[in-house]
């Protein structure tokens, strides 16, 4: 395979602790912030009485992946130590395996019936057993000891519930180009509409250049966002605007103003479930191909995900889609698939999407970057990725499950003379419950490696495998 994956992190495509025994395409990973956990809400015995609750996670994690691009987990191709030196990280067909763990807690303090003070501290995030986490290269922050990750407050009053403070700040339906993160903002759940309608208000300060006066510009960025939900017998459906708004840009000393419209589903009639999202940006961006005036905005994505449940087994699909671009020097953005990827909290495959595999899903790094026109291979196109896939989960006890999946995924655009294919990937897994809060799970994955990675014939594509396993405990 033409050194595809960059560097391999973790757990990735590990298969963690689930919700529930079937979700084996949902891994509970080692370093969520809400995806895994929810903070248990205490329940004041007395007008005035505070009390404290604990929730959270720990987990242990072991993986082997065979053809990826080898060295310690987590580093890139070239980091510097403490005093300057480079490391140079294998860039060959290396075979690799490592062991990492993680621990999180998320307290609540129940300050009276209308009042909660709620936070995220992680212990450790992901760190690699042989490493010092927070001081070597390559920890950086995602990988740093004891950090303070959300610290909000909630309040429920006659007009709603509200929340102020550092939340977490996934803004989307689905996990469909989902980020896991956190954001400063001010939420209002409103609860003066009719009944089974619902709406969501919030800003969000995702930057501040002049603040104490500091820096000469006001090019702060800031959020807003809205969105109106119907919830009937069979599901929830929600669309929502979603603005980004950049002050005095320098780029194009001007303001830009991206935009987000989505809108999500998921329904249960009976035996048959479906969750979809559908997500459209235009307006304003950043310049792109040297120009120095905003791009305008054209970009799409959607998700598809069906499912039919008879007795203990479940059999499904799944399509998603992300729109590229053929031309970066026109200054139209038509790309909808960026940095994120995919999304860091979307993980049907193990391998493709997988966590820390860097191809389509960016855990850990950037998305490949040749799919995103920037490696050295190819610069006049941002590939995007369409992918079609099936899968079946078997309950063999309450206890003990399996799963299976299989999934095609191909560029949107691809530079001229290059293949399309970005491979074929075959997963199976299990996850045994050892107690009702504790779990071992067991993956592996193989990924056809598609041709579009031989970077149009100049190099010889090679297929990947990994292995990994994981004990995670929830509290």
């Amino acid at each position: 395979m033409k050194k595809v994956l960059a560097t391999v992190a973790a757990l990735g495509m590990v298969v963690g602790v689930t919700a529930n025994a079937l979700a084996l395409d949902e891994p509970g990973r080692v370093s969520e912030s809400e995806a895994t956990t929810a903070p248990r809400v205490a329940a004041p015995t007395a007008p005035g009485v505070a009390l404290w609750s604990v929730a959270g996670q720990w987990a242990l994690a072991g993986a082997y992946v065979s053809k990826g691009r080898g060295g310690v987990p987590g580093l890139p191709t070239s980091d510097q130590t403490p005093g300057g030196a480079a490391i140079q990280v294998s860039q060959g067909d290396a075979n690799d395996a490592w062991y990492l763990y993680s621990f999180k807690i998320l307290p609540v303090l129940q300050v009276n019936d209308k009042i909660a003070m709620k936070g995220e501290i992680r212990f450790v995030d992901r760190c690699i057993s042989g490493t010092s986490c927070g001081t070597g290269p390559g920890q950086g922050e995602a990988s740093r000891d004891a950090d303070f990750k959300h610290v909000y407050m909630e309040w429920t009053s006659p007009w709603g519930k509200t929340r102020f403070g550092r939340t977490p700040a996934g803004a989307w339906g689905s996990k469909f180009i989902d980020n896991t993160s956190q954001g400063d903002r001010l939420m209002w759940w409103l609860n003066m509409l009719p009944e089974n309608w619902g709406m969501l208000l919030f800003t969000q300060k995702r930057a501040e250049e002049d603040s104490l006066y500091v820096n000469e510009s006001d090019g702060d960025l800031d959020a807003y966002y809205v969105d109106l939900s119907y919830k009937a017998d069979f599901g929830k459906t929600v669309g929502a605007l979603w603005i980004n708004r950049m002050a005095n840009s320098e780029l194009t000393e001007d303001t830009v103003t991206t935009t987000n419209l989505w809108v999500h589903g998921n329904y249960k009639w009976d035996a048959f479930a479906l969750e979809y999202e559908l997500n459209f940006a235009f307006g304003d961006g950043q310049p792109t191909g040297g120009n120095t005036v905003k791009s305008d905005q054209e970009g799409y994505g959607m998700y598809f995900d069906g499912s039919w449940k008879m007795q203990d087994w479940t059999f499904g699909g799944i399509f998603f889609m992300l729109s590229g671009d053929s031309d970066l020097t026109d200054n139209t953005n038509k790309a909808l698939m960026g940095t994120s990827g995919t999304g860091i909290d979307f993980n049907p495959t193990q391998i493709l999407t997988g966590d820390y595999m860097s191809i389509l899903n960016p855990d850990k790094g950037a998305v490949h970057p040749d799919i995103l026109g920037t490696g050295g291979n190819q610069q006049e196109v941002n590939a995007g990725v369409w992918a079609l896939g099936g899968y079946a989960k078997f309950a063999m006890s309450p206890q003990f499950s399996l799963s299976a999946d299989l999934t095609y995924a191909s560029a949107v655009e691809s530079p001229e003379g290059w293949d399309d294919a970005y491979g074929t990937e075959l997963g199976v897994g299990m996850t045994y419950k050892i107690m009702d809060n504790l779990s071992y799970s067991a993956h592996f994955a193989y990924l056809w490696t598609g041709d579009y990675f031989n970077a149009g014939g100049a190099e010889e594509t090679q297929n990947v495998y990994l292995a990994a396993h994981a004990l995670s405990m929830k509290f």
